[in-house]
């Protein structure tokens, strides 16, 4: 009964020139967790490739280039089309659009941080790492192309901060609107300071081709 219905409800809808309400895309940028069976990261920042949508994960969605990556509610939002930084940083490209919208800005603790740009910040400079646990939690920058030796292996071009970081919450580093990079790894556990490092952000989606998907 239910089924026939919903068949005439349509019918009718058609008939006076309606057509059936769908659902609007929900919004996918930093922030987004991504996953795919054991694989799970957190989107840092959107980008553009020309008319494609792109998330630029942090680690955790290393995986052969095609795997597909879901958010949400088991959602598909595309495949995986590259990952670098011995597998720490990884490329999704979003396919389903029916389903996601870019939007630019990251949502944390009932606050939007709109990303407007992507100037790089200074040594010594002020930095925030957003993050899930710790909420917005700034320092300073400390260094840059510095090389380290992470359990997947050495990568080099990070930039060093002062800031503690969660363990599996970190999001992306900025300061103010403006996008620094890709939380690789750091100090956990700490109550002030600590110490964390990032993949900055402009020579990576340089290296591909990719704007920064800004407002």
């Amino acid at each position: 009964m239910r089924r026939i219905a919903a068949i005439l409800t349509a019918a009718l809808l058609l008939l006076l020139g309606a057509t059936p309400a769908t659902a609007a895309p929900a919004p996918l940028g930093g922030g987004s967790i991504l996953f795919n069976g054991s694989l799970h990261c957190t989107a840092a920042f959107a980008a553009k490739g020309g008319p494609t949508g792109y998330l630029v994960t942090g680690p955790g969605c290393a995986a052969a280039i095609g795997t597909q990556l879901f958010s949400g509610n088991n959602v598909l939002v595309g495949p995986v089309t590259s990952s670098t930084a011995n597998g720490g940083v990884s490329l999704v490209r979003v396919t389903n659009t029916a389903a996601w919208q870019l939007v630019p800005w990251i949502p944390l603790g009932g606050v939007h941080y709109m990303i407007s740009g992507s100037v790089e910040t200074p040594v010594g400079g002020s930095v925030c790492l957003l993050d899930r646990v710790l909420g917005r939690h700034c320092g300073t920058i400390t260094a840059k192309n510095q090389t380290v030796n992470f359990p997947g292996g050495v990568v080099s071009g990070l930039t060093r901060t002062n800031i503690c970081m969660s363990a599996g919450g970190a999001i992306a580093f900025v300061s103010g609107t403006q996008a620094q990079g890709v939380p690789l790894g750091g100090t956990s556990g700490c109550s002030t300071s600590g110490v964390s490092y990032f993949l900055p952000v402009n020579p990576l989606l340089a290296g591909y081709g990719l704007t920064l998907f800004t407002g």
